[in-house]
């Protein structure tokens, strides 16, 4: 038996969160696709039909790799596979990246408080790491938490932080778009 337990519970990224996600994908997708309109090797073919970019992207697929790589893997990762993952006997807490993955006994947990009716909340370790966990039944965590006999406040007075954090989720994925399309509109990515 794993030293974790059984695996009970996986929380996942929150709607509002992935249809901006998928509204980032499909600017760049759109603006990739009339992009190829202007290509110097695709005018030359002389066809403007939906068919011949995917034909003209099969031939040259440097760009469709790339701004895949960039785009729809990083969206794939934080919108379905990243979240926080509960055990029998504690949480493993996802940092952003595999390897950055931390494992939280629920012994170690000192308390918990509702930052968001239904979706958010904080969980507040002994060594002074706080865990914001995002859910859209956030009552199966706390009822997890309370199994174990966390003591919770479900009292909103850490709303503050939660806007900080969200604020500078909001910024590194607005900086990281904005810096993916001027690299993209200056041609960076081409060979």
């Amino acid at each position: 038996m794993d030293e974790r337990g059984k695996k009970i519970y996986r929380t996942a990224m929150l709607a509002p969160f992935r249809l901006v996600f998928f509204t980032l994908a499909f600017f760049f997708y759109r603006d990739f696709y009339l992009s190829t309109f202007q290509e110097p090797k695709f005018i030359e073919s002389g066809a403007f039909e939906v068919w011949d970019v995917i034909q003209f992207h099969y031939k040259y697929p440097f760009e469709l790799i790339t701004l895949t790589a960039l785009v729809l893997a990083p969206i794939l990762y934080y919108g379905f596979v990243r979240g926080v993952r509960f055990y029998e006997k504690g949480y493993l807490f996802n940092q952003g990246l595999p390897f950055f993955n931390q494992w939280v006994s629920y012994q170690d947990v000192k308390q918990y408080k509702l930052l968001l009716p239904k979706s958010i909340l904080a969980m507040f370790t002994k060594n002074g790491d706080i865990h914001v966990v995002a859910d859209g039944n956030i009552e199966r965590v706390i009822a997890l938490l309370d199994q174990h006999n966390v003591p919770g406040d479900l009292a909103q007075d850490a709303y503050v932080r939660l806007i900080q954090n969200v604020r500078k989720f909001f910024i590194v994925v607005l900086t990281f778009t904005v810096a993916l399309y001027i690299v993209k509109k200056f041609g960076l990515l081409r060979f």
